[in-house]
């Protein structure tokens, strides 16, 4: 069975990939950039090693840690084509170039099934429309978090960072719960941050139902009670 090494290193190494990534990262917010956030290839690298973390974490096997890191990797290479249908766009990328790179036609890495799988968290973590599996339920964690770190919100058309009163985010799954935890500064309003972008709990809630466990939001130690 290949490893999450062995996929992670010979993506990361891949000159095409590393292409698409060049190209995303260059992209600024007049091109259509979400959150005007880098989505290049930091963001790639974040949340390949969240979901692979996430999905050891929830109690994936070996195989579900190195599918949901390589759909860390490969999530965003849709941005190429602009921002619009990104995912899909991505998802429709990503199939061909790994059915020639690690498929039949290829060094035989995947199966043809474990492509699916990739490409269908791919096509569904912007808009986590569909949860069927780990895989798809750890990339949408994993980006939303790394998002909720990285982004920005924009206030009468100007682009103002937020990212500075976010410290950090802790994450755990535990037997009964999905836990996440921001770590902000003082003046952090989670009120309105919450309001601003919902999908930092709905994500999460969304996906501790699909586990079949509660969800438990905090920031800075302090427990939101979430809507439902």
């Amino acid at each position: 069975m290949v490893s999450v090494e062995q996929l992670h290193s010979f993506i990361f190494h891949d000159p095409e990939w590393r292409a698409w990534a060049k190209i995303v990262s260059n992209l600024t917010p007049e091109d259509d950039v979400k959150f005007g956030c880098d989505h290049g290839i930091q963001h790639w690298l974040n949340v390949s090693r969240i979901a692979a973390d996430f999905a050891r974490q929830a109690g994936g096997s070996d195989h579900d840690v190195a599918l949901a890191d390589l759909a860390g990797l490969l999530h965003d290479c849709g941005m190429i084509c602009g921002e619009k249908n990104h995912a899909q766009n991505g998802a429709n990328i990503v199939r061909p170039y790994l059915l020639a790179r690690l498929g039949d036609a290829g060094n035989k890495m995947l199966s043809e099934s474990d492509i699916e799988l990739v490409c269908h968290a791919i096509a569904q973590h912007s808009d986590y429309t569909e949860i069927n599996n780990l895989v798809d339920a750890a990339l949408v964690f994993a980006d939303k978090v790394d998002l909720g770190h990285h982004r920005t919100i924009s206030i009468n058309n100007d682009i103002q960072l937020s990212a500075s009163q976010i410290e950090y985010i802790d994450y755990a799954v535990t037997n009964d719960a999905v836990i996440i935890n921001y770590a902000t500064t003082p003046d952090f309003n989670a009120y309105c941050f919450l309001t601003d972008w919902p999908k930092a709990y709905e994500v999460p809630l969304r996906i501790a139902v699909w586990l079949q466990k509660d969800c438990q939001f905090f920031v800075n130690n302090q427990r939101i009670i979430l809507p439902k």
